[in-house]
């Protein structure tokens, strides 16, 4: 049997490892921090876009008896009626205020509002409120109008920064992208996991897949759904756990045996056994004791990034192009990934409505280099396509499909970025 190929890999999560946790902060230093960021990345743009014709402005500076084209840099806030409000949610419970839930609260009345360190202004013109989002920090072209408007002529994003090139080794390297197994339900579609198992191990079809050079389990591998909620009384105090020790146990096993045929990374979900908040942190070595002696096996965050052979790879479990989802109009997952890349941010709604940890002196959502390939997880479908850059970045952006819905993975060579769907549904 061939040894399979080999990649050089550099893991490149360390900004999304916590070392300290201080929950004591405000949000105002993250916003601050992401808006000093990006202006410093935007301003070498804006010059090299709109030329030095046009005056770059501070919010405060804007007159409305000077009505001179300018250009402004801030962050958008999207005034939205229907956002999860607390204040909403408390008035809900004393029966103030009863509104209808809602999984989606984007809105044609959205309001778009631009805002720096020291000020806002309302924005109208040429920009789409329905395909932006709150946090999306950019440079916009335009002018102050006499009822204290400014007038869009156009917008510039940091489009996720430069790319090196693509390197060419002459030589096919496979990575496997899979996600949502839901391990809790697994008598659902067993099968389809163990077809999975043997075609990875190379027991099926006559291959051994020497050109898979690492699996990436992208979240929801315990769990992925929400649980129903039982009454606690009604109910011994270890029920509702038995169900996840057992999935964790299972996995465990399954991880390992993955881990002897090729190098494993395990990322966090949003409803496995792991924080919250926004990046998730790595599964503890002991929850995975047997898969954790595998020196293949790696627990990485959420996001996630590496690099094989200089291949930049970028991605998250999904918490948040699903809420970029309920916060504007954008009807598809791919589509919502491809504006988090122009928009130089992966997360740009946190922390308005997607929970983050509040950083103090860093942002480490921000896209400094545009990846090669860029993923979100636990879709319900397959969904790729290559991306190009202003400058030439070239991405393959692809939306992974949930494994129990799909019983499909996502496969990526590493030499030309191509992407395909391998399903192993056994009814079909």
């Amino acid at each position: 049997m061939e040894l399979r190929s080999k990649t050089d890999y550099q893991d490149l999560s360390n900004k999304f490892r916590l070392t300290h946790f201080d929950y004591h902060k405000q949000y105002s230093h993250f916003y601050a921090y992401r808006l000093t960021e990006m202006t410093s990345l935007l301003l070498n743009q804006v010059q090299e876009y709109w030329g030095t014709n046009y005056t770059i402005k501070k919010l405060c500076e804007l007159r409305e008896e000077h009505n001179e084209t300018c250009i402004i840099i801030g962050t958008i806030y999207k005034h939205q009626a229907h956002k999860p409000s607390i204040l909403r949610e408390i008035s809900e419970e004393n029966q103030l205020a009863p509104q209808p839930a809602r999984e989606h609260y984007a809105d044609l009345e959205d309001k778009l509002i631009l805002e720096d360190e020291l000020q806002r202004v309302r924005l109208y013109g040429k920009v789409d409120g329905r395909y932006m989002a709150s946090g999306v920090v950019c440079a916009v072209l335009g002018n102050i109008e006499d009822d204290g408007r400014f007038d869009v002529e156009e917008i510039l994003f940091y489009e996720a920064g430069p790319q090196k090139p693509l390197p060419q080794v002459g030589y096919s390297r496979k990575v496997v992208l899979i996600s949502g197994i839901d391990y809790s339900q697994l008598h659902n579609y067993v099968d389809a996991l163990n077809l999975f198992q043997h075609w990875l191990c190379g027991n099926i079809f006559g291959q051994n897949n020497k050109e898979v050079v690492r699996v990436i389990v992208a979240g929801n591998s315990v769990r992925a759904m929400a649980e129903e909620r039982k009454t606690a009384l009604l109910q011994p105090r270890n029920a509702d756990n038995n169900e996840v020790f057992e999935a964790i146990r299972s996995l465990d096993n399954c991880f390992a045996c993955w881990s002897k045929s090729v190098p494993i990374d395990i990322m966090p979900g949003a409803y496995d056994p792991a924080n919250f908040m926004l990046p998730q942190q790595p599964f503890h070595q002991f929850m995975f004791p047997k898969a954790s002696k595998c020196t293949s096996f790696r627990s990485v965050p959420n996001p996630y990034a590496c690099a094989l052979d200089k291949v930049n790879i970028t991605g998250c479990s999904g918490q948040n192009i699903h809420d970029l989802l309920r916060s504007t109009m954008i009807e598809e997952p791919l589509e919502a990934l491809r504006r988090t890349l122009i928009w130089g941010h992966i997360a740009p709604t946190a922390p308005d409505t997607l929970a983050c940890y509040p950083y103090v002196k860093s942002d480490p959502f921000i896209l400094h280099e545009c990846p090669h390939i860029y993923f979100t997880a636990n879709c319900s479908s397959l969904q790729t396509e290559i991306h190009k850059g202003p400058k030439e970045q070239t991405t393959r952006l692809i939306c992974i499909p949930s494994f129990y819905k799909t019983k499909s993975i996502a496969v990526v060579d590493l030499e030309t970025l191509d992407c395909k769907e391998i399903k192993f549904n056994i009814d079909e």
